[in-house]
């Protein structure tokens, strides 16, 4: 039986909410069909290994900063640049590198579908952002150097190696901790790229300073997701299974009242939150339950923006993805689960 928290639960009030909640006209909900939207998208593997690259100046002249940014800071080759690509040369050859990439291709060989998914989330995102500029799209394989979405000088990457499903075998030989196999799947591709796009943007509003800060940030970029992603379940846009956004769901109102009563929500030491906020197999601090999940402050901080957005329609998203007034905004959403 799952361990909780000592905090007692009032089902009925709850419930009572949930078919209120049920009732509202739910603000993201928005037509995008007329907004047109033409993704560049460049499959930087593809034209590697298919010997479509053969010299530096060509390469340069199609990926632009990428490339090196591939090279020294992917791969991290650290020869001059001209001499760093006649290592990639000899490197796609290796028979670990090109099984990597064959492995990739019999994946994502099709990309449409993601494409299409990347297609309507940037018409979603060009809804409320209409001024902003749309980064060009580049794949490739990083032969599992955990880069995921390297953003870059108008561009930000997919590397499709980390993208091969969580039960991918290789990844136990590249010593990739299970946790983190939740997001590296075919699921999280859009829902990550997402992210990084939203985090490039915005990342200058989160002072950092606090406990609040990171959870209404992260709540934020979350919240950023529903709006551009609307179909895509919940527990995909945070990055956990099913069974540990469920156990979030039902522990919301004692989430809250531990991080109130053990007065985190203006902690000012990252050490002593950051258990709340990073990634990890679950959350391992005194007076949360045995076996919760990791990001419980990530989470806290989503469903209060959430409560902020629906309760003050008046508010929009480039609003509130500006604002990095935390303090307020926490104030402002009342919330109180």
């Amino acid at each position: 039986m799952t361990k909780k928290f000592i905090f007692i639960t009032n089902s009925f009030a709850l419930f009572i909410l949930l078919v209120m909640s049920g009732c509202k006209e739910n603000r993201l909900e928005v037509n995008v069909s007329d907004i047109d939207v033409k993704l560049q998208i460049k499959h930087f593997e593809t034209d590697l290994f298919e010997n479509k690259l053969n010299s530096y100046e060509d390469a340069q002249k199609k990926y632009g900063v990428f490339l090196d940014d591939y090279m020294h800071g992917i791969l991290g080759l650290t020869d001059s640049s001209a001499a760093a690509f006649q290592q990639l040369l000899q490197l796609r050859n290796s028979p670990n590198f090109k099984s990597v990439y064959q492995q990739v291709q019999s994946k994502y060989r099709d990309f449409t579908p993601y494409e299409k998914e990347l297609t309507d989330a940037y018409k979603h995102f060009k809804y409320y952002f209409p001024n902003e500029k749309i980064p060009t799209i580049i794949t490739f394989t990083s032969n599992f150097s955990f880069y995921l979405n390297p953003v870059g000088e108008d561009y930000i990457g997919i590397g499709l190696d980390m993208h091969m499903g969580s039960d991918y075998k290789v990844y136990d030989y590249a010593n990739i901790e299970q946790y983190w196999r939740k997001i590296l799947t075919p699921q999280t591709i859009v829902t990550n790229h997402m992210m990084a796009h939203a985090n490039d943007l915005f990342a200058t509003t989160n002072t950092g300073q606090t406990f609040a800060d990171e959870m209404v940030y992260y709540g934020k970029l979350l919240y950023f997701l529903d709006a551009t992603l609307p179909n895509v379940p919940d527990e995909i846009k945070i990055g956990m299974t099913k069974a540990e956004f469920d156990w979030c769901k039902a522990e919301e109102k004692n989430i809250w009242a531990f991080i109130v009563k053990e007065k985190y929500l203006y902690e000012t030491e990252s050490k002593k939150y950051e258990k709340l906020i990073n990634e990890g197999p679950k959350t391992i601090l005194s007076g949360v339950p045995e076996g919760a999940p990791a990001m419980l402050g990530r989470y806290t901080g989503w469903m209060l923006i959430r409560q902020l957005m629906n309760e003050n329609t008046d508010i929009t998203l480039p609003d509130l993805m500006k604002n990095g007034d935390a303090k307020k905004i926490i104030q402002e959403s009342g919330y109180k689960p």
